[in-house]
């Protein structure tokens, strides 16, 4: 039994001393390396204040105010439209522009002049005396008496007043020269009217008058009345030859005064 006890014992005790090692053992242990103690890491706290100050934001440019002192307006810049130029309208002969037969024998009533689809014949000082230069449109009429009196009317249009008054000024020189009328060696002759109208723009009566030499006293007289006239961009010339004195200088302007009432 003794020595049952003591074996019991013994393993007691070796137990509770085996126990006791355990124990330190564990309390002692150290820390691994590079291992920090729980106790001695710092706990983080959390900070309200940034470590860092913010980064400025761009800068808006300050805007003038029209309204403060010193400060200048930019005008506001429009387009500026060009007005529209106002079309010409183009302008065209009519054959109602030219005088009639009818108005032609009630203005010379010693004739019985009709008109005819015939071109006018050549007046005593060429066709140079019917037009200017650069003409832009022609009308013409042939009158006649059948007998021995013979003339016509000639309407040219140009670009403007002005062309039209440079040839108005042409025709008339032209006729004051008359190169174109050359008299025979028996007869002279001389301009016997030259005058001027309130026509129109601008109206002249011319006349040229061819007689007889004393040398030649059967030869036949002849006259060679004009008038020209300006209205607007269109001159009208008028234009005839008669035996004699040629139309009667009174009956020739009422001719000439119905001819300008027609340009318009």
């Amino acid at each position: 039994m003794s020595v049952g006890g003591w074996n019991t014992r013994v393993v007691v005790a070796t137990g509770v001393a085996m126990m006791g090692l355990l124990l330190v053992a564990c309390g002692n242990k150290e820390p691994a390396a590079g291992e920090v103690p729980a106790a001695s890491v710092p706990t983080a706290t959390a900070s309200t204040t940034p470590s860092t100050s913010p980064t400025a934001g761009p800068t808006a440019a300050p805007v003038d105010n029209p309204s403060e002192p010193g400060a200048t307006a930019e005008p506001s810049k429009k387009p500026t439209v060009a007005p529209k130029p106002t079309p010409v309208k183009p302008f065209r002969l009519s054959s109602s522009m030219l005088l009639t037969g009818k108005e032609m024998a009630k203005g010379d009533p010693s004739r019985r002049w009709r008109s005819n689809s015939q071109a006018p014949l050549a007046p005593i000082c060429g066709l140079a005396s019917t037009r200017g230069d650069k003409v832009q449109g022609v009308l013409s009429r042939h009158f006649t008496d059948e007998l021995e009196a013979d003339g016509g009317q000639w309407i040219t249009r140009y670009s403007d007043e002005r062309a039209a008054r440079a040839a108005y000024n042409q025709i008339v020189a032209t006729i004051k020269s008359c190169k174109a009328f050359s008299p025979g060696q028996t007869h002279a002759r001389k301009m016997t009217e030259n005058r001027t109208l309130a026509l129109g723009d601008r109206t002249r009566i011319l006349r040229w008058y061819d007689y007889a030499l004393p040398s030649d006293p059967g030869s036949e007289n002849g006259g060679f009345p004009y008038a020209v006239t300006q209205q607007g961009n269109v001159v009208s010339v008028l234009a005839f030859s008669e035996m004699g004195t040629g139309i009667e200088p009174a009956n020739f302007e009422r001719i000439a005064r119905s001819a300008a009432a027609r340009l318009g």
